[in-house]
């Protein structure tokens, strides 16, 4: 049996003066940049009150400084070093500023998991490294892994793996016939993924938000 937790990063800092007209400013800096918020901070270090992300055998991140920074805390109190891996990156848009996307990208990328804007990723080819990333450490010799991820290629994987609805605000998950989740993404979200040792997946519960 192997456990892999999929974890949101915390809330980002975004009151940069620098970045008060986001949806027009470089959206490669605005991204990289977004650091935690001090509330974010906080709701970081809560993660390590859940008594399931200790002793963990493998912590990997995206490689943004939110991802990074909501790990850091888990990381400590399990005596790791973070592992940074591409393939779990968020999702590259394709644009220069947000102000380009359509009002409803996130909305149709669900849709049609095939949608792209411009030079960006669509949902299949998020989900295909992402697959590459999980079948890599479901051949580890690790057993419990955190993840510290981004909330599009998490919830990509849960269109793939559960009953799947999302709005645009709201996202409704059910696993075998149990509602799951019903309320707007947050940050952070703790997911508990379990596999049997065929690498197929036997439970997917919500456990900390």
């Amino acid at each position: 049996m192997k456990t892999i937790y999929l974890i949101r990063h915390s809330s980002p800092f975004i009151e940069i003066d620098n970045y008060i007209d986001f949806k027009n400013v470089s959206w490669k800096d605005f991204n990289r940049n977004m650091i935690l918020s001090s509330e974010g901070e906080d709701k970081a270090k809560n993660l390590c009150n859940i008594k399931e992300l200790k002793e963990l055998d493998a912590i990997y991140s995206a490689d943004s400084y939110r991802a990074i920074g909501t790990s850091k805390y888990v990381a400590e109190i399990n005596n790791l070093k973070i592992r940074i891996d591409s393939r779990i990156n968020e999702r590259e848009l394709g644009i220069e500023k947000i102000s380009e996307l359509p009002n409803n990208h996130n909305i149709d990328s669900f849709a049609d998991k095939d949608y792209k804007f411009g030079n960006g990723e669509s949902l299949n080819e998020v989900d295909k490294r992402f697959n590459s990333f999980l079948n890599d450490i479901l051949n580890s010799t690790d057993n419990k892994i955190a993840l510290f991820i981004h909330g599009i290629i998490m919830m990509s994987f849960l269109q793939n793996n559960t009953d799947f609805s999302f709005d645009g605000k709201n996202m409704k998950i059910v696993y075998n016939n149990k509602e799951i989740y019903n309320d707007k993404p947050r940050s952070p979200m703790v997911f508990k993924i379990e596999y049997d040792e065929n690498k197929s997946i036997v439970n997917i519960e919500y456990i900390f938000t």
